[in-house]
């Protein structure tokens, strides 16, 4: 047995194994986050528009939607470290490969292949959260590893930009990090590899039993609705600051990462909210803290007034995001983990996708403040499923 795989959390930063996962997370995370604040600076380099521009997010999450189940099915199989570390290469490759080219067309196909990678990355980072901890040890891993990802979203955006400032493909160099990074996963990774040894018929047929369970279900549905808000705040907040506020964009780059920080530093008590709440408790906080937010940003008429409501959402999406994490892991055996892990990752990809065009529908039909004032009644959708699951199916 792992030593650190018990109730007790132990030495969890000293753990190597876990190290490296949050490495390798880290790594992932940013193939969002480092691209997005530079598009602008993209389009006449690559002959582009700003219509067309967007493709370059948007094929990287449509591959990671499309790829991550495949990705959780190969690791249970063949194992985690086996699938991971041909995953890394091909997210570091591709990633540095886009600053190596001069057309649009080129870095669309590069950004495809690097989101293979990166959802595999990120995936297989909570399965291998999931298979070395268990109880409020994972729970305390989870929070670490997300506050690991609001940190970095709080910073990357800012290095990104001002590199591009000197040339656009600058910041694209440093996604050759994860060649190295592979390298010290080769070495010092070491989990032991529980593979599914049943045929691959009852495999897919006990995948489906967990994915169609009602817990399951659940936990997937709130990964989707937290996403959901999270972009939608992303999106729009920036366009109140701008455009209601009438601020420069510093200001959203400082909004967004007073958000991440919060969130950051909230995720870090995760481990002591395990034992001071159930699981179903810190779900219902977490979104409640999060509609609060979107609501009370719906009647922002000054910064300073904004501020705190964003303070509010971080402490919400702190809470609820590793609580979710937890809970996924904790369903099913480590033979089945990464495959139903990987559907729980494919509805992140499927809330980003979603979650743009949703608000945006909203704000042709209305104003600014009813994206916010929807996002809040969306926050109910999980709360109201929490509550049934508790209460009249008993199943958390």
């Amino acid at each position: 047995m792992n030593p650190f795989d018990q109730e007790d959390s132990g030495p969890i930063m000293g753990n190597t194994n876990f190290r490296v996962v949050l490495g390798i997370v880290v790594m992932a995370v940013i193939g969002g986050s480092l691209v997005a604040p530079i598009l602008p600076s993209m389009i006449e380099p690559l002959g582009t528009s700003e219509s067309m521009i967007g493709l370059v997010m948007s094929v990287y999450t449509f591959a990671a939607l499309i790829s991550t189940p495949l990705v959780g099915v190969l690791a249970d199989r063949h194992g985690r470290k086996r699938v991971l570390l041909p995953l890394m290469l091909l997210y570091g490759v591709a990633g540095f490969s886009i600053s190596q080219v001069n057309g649009f067309a080129g870095v669309l196909v590069l950004r495809t292949f690097q989101g293979i990678g990166g959802a595999g990355m990120m995936s297989l980072g909570v399965t291998l959260i999931g298979d070395i901890f268990s109880g409020r040890a994972r729970a305390q891993a989870m929070g670490y590893r997300s506050s690991s990802q609001s940190f970095v979203n709080a910073g990357i955006p800012f290095i990104s930009g001002t590199v591009a400032t000197i040339a656009w493909f600058y910041p694209f160099y440093i996604y050759i990090l994860s060649l190295p990074l592979a390298l010290v996963t080769y070495r010092y990774l070491n989990v032991e590899e529980k593979t599914s040894q049943s045929g691959l018929r009852d495999y897919f047929r006990s995948i489906f039993t967990v994915m169609k369970d009602k817990k399951t279900l659940w936990v997937y549905i709130s990964n989707l609705f937290i996403f959901i808000l999270l972009f939608g705040l992303i999106v729009y907040v920036p366009i109140c600051i701008v455009n209601k506020l009438n601020l420069s964009t510093m200001y959203t780059g400082l909004t967004l990462s007073v958000g991440s920080a919060v969130a950051a530093i909230t995720s870090t008590q995760a481990g002591r909210l395990y034992y001071r709440f159930l699981n179903h408790q810190l779900v219902i906080m977490g979104f409640a803290l999060c509609g609060l937010a979107l609501l009370l940003i719906s009647f922002t008429q000054s910064y300073i007034f904004l501020i705190p409501s964003i303070i509010i959402w971080g402490m919400g999406f702190g809470t609820v995001f590793p609580a979710l994490n937890t809970i996924v892991t904790q369903l099913v055996s480590s033979q089945l983990r990464a495959g139903v892990v990987s559907g729980f990752a494919t509805m992140t990809y499927i809330g980003q996708t979603l979650s743009p065009p949703l608000f945006g529908m909203v704000l042709s039909y209305s104003s600014l403040e009813y994206v916010f004032i929807t996002g809040s009644i969306l926050s109910l959708v999980p709360i109201g499923l929490t509550l049934v699951m508790r209460y009249v199916y008993h199943k958390i």
